[in-house]
């Protein structure tokens, strides 16, 4: 059972954690073409003639940063 002197402990690092959650979630946060221009370079990486598997990284990746192609 909680204490007296830790329940203010408690309370502390429970709006910490929501803090910096919410934190993380604003910051993941990037645009359309911001997103494009780092999924690029893991599209570029593949040669030329793989176009099925350059679309597919490329959808996946932008899908990471919740866009759709």
């Amino acid at each position: 059972m909680l204490t007296r002197k830790s329940l203010p402990v408690v309370i502390a690092l429970s709006i910490a954690m929501l803090l910096g959650v919410a934190d993380m979630a604003f910051a993941a946060k990037v645009t359309y073409e911001d997103a494009w221009a780092r999924c690029k370079k893991f599209v570029d990486v593949l040669p030329r003639d793989a176009q099925s598997q350059r679309y597919s990284r490329g959808a996946a990746c932008m899908h990471k940063y919740g866009y759709k192609l």
